[in-house]
């Protein structure tokens, strides 16, 4: 993986000439931060600098691969087309809990709401059904005695 990139924040402090719109590669995780954070990738810049940089500090410039990530996209969407058993559930207080749906003999559950909100729209472009379940409050479990039996002794 090399994905040439623009640095978006001011990394002085973390070493010399790492200015606002410094090229460089993204090369995958080698650093110990990117080894050990999804949020961070090594980068390598022009000026020889090496990196362990946030995603959000950088601005992927590489064409080549911008448009085989729309090409990617526009191939999943294509496939969601097929998508069914399209539920989001919420919990007993109205918040997200997640999104489920089964699309190619495969099925898909993200609890990550953005994500979710991405099929939803996809979802709903297609005019796809998408049932919505809220979860009811656990309640409290009591025997014939009206004595909590959940409790921890």
């Amino acid at each position: 993986m090399k994905i040439r990139v623009e640095l978006t924040e001011d990394l002085t402090k973390y070493g010399e000439g790492l200015v606002v719109g410094i090229k460089g590669y993204a090369i995958g995780r080698k650093g110990i931060w990117s080894r050990n954070n999804d949020n961070f990738i090594t980068v390598i810049f022009d000026n020889s600098k090496q990196l362990d940089v946030l995603w959000k500090g950088l601005k992927i410039i590489d064409e080549d691969y911008l448009k085989e990530i729309e090409m990617r996209k526009a191939e999943e969407k294509i496939k969601l087309k097929n998508a069914h058993d399209i539920v989001v559930t919420y919990g007993p207080n109205g918040g997200f809990k997640h999104l489920s749906f089964e699309c190619n003999n495969s099925h898909t559950l993200t609890g990550i709401k953005s994500q979710a909100q991405y099929y939803i729209d996809i979802f709903k472009e297609y005019d796809l059904e998408i049932k919505s379940v809220k979860k009811e409050r656990k309640s409290k479990l009591f025997n014939e005695l009206g004595k909590n039996t959940n409790k921890r002794y």
